[in-house]
C-alpha cells in the first residue's frame, strides 16, 4: 500500500519559505538599507566640508598670488634703471605691497571663490562665503629690494558637525613675497 502524498516531515514539504522567515529576510534587509543610506549622509556632508575647505584654500592662494604679483611689479620697477614708461613708475594701485605691516586688510568671496558682486541679483555672486584677512609683516632688506611675509586668514561658516549646525573654520596660509 504505497503512498503517493507527502510527509509533513520530508524535505519535499519544505520548498517555500514561511511568512516568519521572509519577514526576518526583510527586517534585515531594512536594516541593512538603513546603514546604507546613514553612511550616504554622512559622505555627502563631509564632500560638502571638503568642499568648503578646497574653496577656502583656493581664495588664500589667490590673495597671495596677488601680492606676489604685486611684489614682483614693484621689485621690477626699483631694479629696472631704464624705465620709461609712466605706468611702471606709478605704484599707487598696489593694494598688498603697499598696505601698512600689522593692518590687516580685508576681502570678501563667494560661494564660488571669486569676489563678491554686492550689485548682482544673483545669491551666489552677492552672498559673503570666504572672509579672507590679509597681514603683512615688516619688511626686512634684502640685497635688491625687500622681503615681507603676507598671512592670510580664510573664515567660513560649513555645515560639517552631526547636527547639522553651522561650524566656523579658518585657513591659514603665509607666503614670503619679494618686492621693491
Amino acid at each position: 500500500m504505497g503512498t503517493t502524498g507527502h510527509h509533513p516531515g520530508s524535505s519535499a514539504a519544505q520548498a517555500g519559505f514561511s511568512m516568519v522567515e521572509m519577514l526576518m529576510a526583510a527586517f534585515i534587509m531594512a536594516v541593512g538599507i538603513l546603514g546604507l543610506s546613514a553612511l550616504q549622509v554622512m559622505a555627502l556632508k563631509a564632500t560638502r566640508g571638503s568642499r568648503s575647505l578646497s574653496t577656502a584654500i583656493l581664495v588664500a592662494e589667490q590673495v597671495l598670488d596677488r601680492a606676489e604679483m604685486e611684489g614682483r611689479l614693484s621689485w621690477l620697477n626699483l631694479t629696472d634703471r631704464n624705465a620709461t614708461s609712466p605706468s611702471l613708475g606709478d605704484l599707487s594701485g598696489l593694494r598688498y605691497i603697499t598696505q601698512t605691516s600689522g593692518t590687516p586688510l580685508v576681502d570678501s568671496f563667494n560661494s564660488q571663490g571669486r569676489p563678491v558682486l554686492a550689485a548682482s541679483s544673483d545669491p551666489l555672486e552677492s552672498e559673503t562665503r570666504y572672509t579672507a584677512s590679509t597681514t603683512r609683516i615688516a619688511a626686512t632688506t634684502a640685497a635688491t629690494g625687500q622681503l615681507s611675509e603676507f598671512t592670510v586668514q580664510v573664515t567660513f561658516q560649513d555645515e560639517v558637525n552631526s547636527s547639522g549646525a553651522a561650524v566656523q573654520r579658518t585657513v591659514r596660509l603665509t607666503r614670503v613675497v619679494t618686492h621693491g
